[in-house]
């Protein structure tokens, strides 16, 4: 799993199922549940549509700022509180990291193959 501190205050790209860019988010610091409560969402209404509209909740969480770049994969849940719409993903498991700039082939993350 990946730690708190890669998670914490950090922009991704979220993405759904099949790898297409939803939105782009703030992460807070991962939660004792594996849940990261996602802040500053870039077009809410995206998330809106697939959640609701389409009915999905797996996505990905592309974090640009690891290195190499690591793809998490999660579950979307979203609740209405304080007058707010409130955004999180349940980190399933790291999908993989990118090789190096240039190349075509993705590597497995951390042991996984």
């Amino acid at each position: 799993m990946v730690g708190s501190s890669a998670l914490e205050c950090q922009e991704v790209r979220l993405l759904d199922a099949d790898g297409t860019p939803l939105t782009i988010a703030t992460t807070r610091a991962e939660g004792d549940d594996g849940s990261v409560p996602l802040e500053e969402v870039e077009d809410p209404s995206v998330l809106m549509h697939y959640y609701f509209g389409r009915g999905q909740r797996l996505v990905v969480m592309e974090l640009s700022r690891q290195a190499p770049v690591l793809m998490i994969e999660g579950t979307l849940e979203t609740w209405w509180i304080g007058g707010e719409r409130v955004w999180q993903v349940y980190v399933d498991r790291p999908l993989v990291t990118l090789g190096p700039v240039g190349s075509a082939e993705p590597e497995p993350a951390a042991g996984r193959r």
